[in-house]
């Protein structure tokens, strides 16, 4: 039995929605209205991302590189990341935000190694020079499911066996649907809410060193982490319904 560890990037290793700062940054509030049109439900999330790219237009490619490399990060991920590599559990960053930001601030913290899945971002070259536009494209996405554009459920579950313990760290709306997935949960804001309105056992935290100490409580004396029975129930019916 081994232990999966999959964590949320922008607000939980990140402090801030990198991605919703970008587009406002480069769009501006055009791209606020495509959000606000995405959250009333009357776009998918690929569609959101796709005309927040168009709404950018044309821009300087080293502003956008020196912008999100200027994003903070949660300074105590890298105890979660040693943890992880100690205890020999597989830790995996799961966005539905783009891998472009993802990589450089992962990088710009000297964790350039973290394991993560996001949407993919190309700059293609513009009509000035330096100037790029953003293209986009969805590799995990779910065709059965248009509120997320990255499936983290998809993703848990086929970078999981069935021996696997999964742990789910989150705060947000695309953290909602695979936490129903996980047998262990971290959860603060939005999927704190979620989880005490689903009745889904779990852990509070402010921090990853809050994540770091429960897990070490948690696994005391070689005691095994426990898998959650609904959990797996759920990814069985998951994989048959494949």
């Amino acid at each position: 039995m081994s232990v999966r560890i999959f964590a949320d990037f922008d607000g939980t290793v990140t402090h801030e929605d990198v991605g919703n700062a970008f587009f406002r940054r480069f769009g501006g509030e055009q791209s606020e209205e495509i959000v606000r049109r995405y959250r009333s439900g009357a776009i998918s999330a690929a569609e959101c991302f796709t005309l927040e790219a168009e709404a950018m237009g044309e821009f300087q490619l080293s502003d956008a590189e020196a912008f999100v490399r200027a994003c903070p990060i949660d300074g105590t991920f890298a105890s979660l990341i040693s943890f992880a590599q100690e205890q020999g559990h597989q830790l995996t960053v799961l966005s539905d935000g783009l891998d472009f930001y993802i990589r450089a601030i992962l990088e710009a913290n000297g964790m350039g190694d973290v394991r993560f899945f996001a949407n993919k971002a190309e700059f293609v070259p513009g009509n000035r020079d330096g100037h790029f536009t953003l293209k986009l494209s969805f590799p995990f996405s779910d065709s059965e499911c248009q509120r997320c554009a990255c499936c983290k459920r998809n993703m848990m579950l086929t970078q999981s066996s069935d021996d696997d313990v999964i742990v789910l760290i989150g705060e947000g709306y695309s953290d909602t649907c695979p936490a129903s997935y996980a047998d262990v949960v971290f959860a603060k804001k939005d999927l704190q809410k979620f989880c005490q309105t689903e009745n889904i056992s779990y852990f509070p935290y402010a921090d990853f060193n809050d994540v770091v100490r429960k897990l070490e409580a948690m696994t005391q004396r070689g005691r095994p982490l426990r898998k959650r029975a609904r959990a797996e129930l759920k990814r069985r019916a998951a994989f048959r319904a494949e």
